[in-house]
């Protein structure tokens, strides 16, 4: 069983995944209370874009995975703040636009790699190149996070209230759009383009089935986030499952048994 951990793509997941499954969670409670998880799906979907721009341009695709989610991101979250689109229509738009754009460059290269693998994630596909640079980014995440989180449960409960308290509900919301943007980008690579969002939500769904309070809530989602990524990266070595959807089964399975406790408590 130990014999993995002598494998270099087995360490660079425990370590990629060690800085990735506490954040996503955290912003997927932020993400569930401003009724927005659609937002998580979107720039999902475009990161789907910037790894097939990046398979046909042959560039490195993490790099512009981040540029492309932040500057969507950005782009949303301007749209929102204008009245020009409703929220949910500027979402869709760049979700069906980043699936669509992506079917063209992919069908148009001449290297389109394992389509599993971007989709659904792999073992294989982050880099030691990736790591550093994934460790790097969600250390900003976090930093945004431990000096933001108020003014974001803040903005979460009223943002009317939260203006008139004092906070520039615009600039935290556009840094917040952006957290995301680099949470999401530098996870897609382990979990796919189609199911980062199940490691952002699920986690704060399971975990409101035990507690009552946002603190003990976040808690309990990055423990089921990380239980549930280490026992999927065995998953996925020992079964072939694309990693992504080995983490996500584990997932669906403490999501239901959540239920079950909460009916039989």
């Amino acid at each position: 069983m130990f014999e993995i951990f002598e494998l270099n793509i087995i360490k660079r997941a425990f370590i990629v995944i060690s800085f990735i499954a506490p954040l996503a969670p955290i912003f997927g409670v932020f993400l569930l209370l401003r009724r927005y998880a659609f937002f998580a799906d979107t720039l999902a979907h475009v990161g789907f874009l910037a790894i097939a721009l990046s398979i046909f341009f042959k560039i490195n695709s993490l790099i512009l995975l981040i540029f492309l989610s932040i500057m969507v991101a950005i782009s949303v979250e301007q749209l929102r703040s204008r009245d020009r689109l409703p929220a949910e229509g500027s979402l869709s738009f760049f979700l069906y636009a980043g699936v669509a754009l992506s079917v063209v460059f992919i069908t148009f290269a001449e290297n389109t790699g394992s389509i599993m693998s971007i989709l659904f994630g792999s073992l294989s596909t982050v880099t030691n190149e990736d790591v550093y640079l994934i460790i790097a980014t969600a250390l900003v995440c976090l930093s945004f996070l431990f000096k933001y989180h108020k003014k974001l449960l803040n903005l979460c409960i009223d943002e009317e209230i939260a203006h008139a308290c004092g906070i520039n509900t615009t600039v935290v919301k556009m840094l917040f759009a952006i957290a995301v943007a680099l949470s999401i980008s530098i996870s897609i690579k382990t979990m796919g383009a189609l199911l980062i969002g199940a490691l952002m939500i699920i986690p704060p769904l399971t975990a409101m089935q035990f507690c009552k309070t946002l603190r003990n809530t976040v808690i309990l989602s990055v423990i089921f986030s990380l239980l549930s990524s280490y026992a999927g990266i065995f998953l996925s070595y020992y079964s072939g499952i694309p990693l992504g959807a080995a983490i996500s089964t584990v997932l669906i399975f403490f999501f239901l048994v959540s239920l079950i406790f909460k009916v039989f408590k």
